[in-house]
């Protein structure tokens, strides 16, 4: 058998989309839809995410070093598109989306 060539591009799909919420202390909090997340290593937990340097997220993620990853279910779908095409700058997904963003815990 020939060796084959493939263009560039995912071939891991299917990858799950996940909500990803942020804040900074005093600001209205954030939520994005990240389509690039995975687990890293079990012990200890780890976990990555992939957010382009200019999404609004980024610099709120950059600046905190904190980021929460939220897992969805069939009745989320809305807001995973919606969260993924609207941006933080502009819109408060939270109350936009009838979401409720609570502290992280650390």
């Amino acid at each position: 058998m020939s060796k084959e060539y493939w263009k560039p591009g995912n071939m891991l799909y299917p990858v799950p989309a996940v909500m990803v919420s942020c804040g900074r202390e005093g600001e209205r909090p954030n939520i994005i839809t990240v389509a690039w997340a995975g687990t890293i290593c079990s012990d200890p937990a780890m976990v990555s995410i992939s957010v382009r340097r200019e999404r609004f997220s980024y610099g709120i993620i950059k600046d905190t070093g904190e980021f929460v990853v939220n897992l969805v279910n069939k009745k989320l779908v809305r807001a995973v598109d919606y969260c993924g095409v609207k941006s933080g700058r502009d819109t408060d997904k939270f109350k936009e989306m009838r979401l409720t963003p609570l502290p992280s815990g650390m």
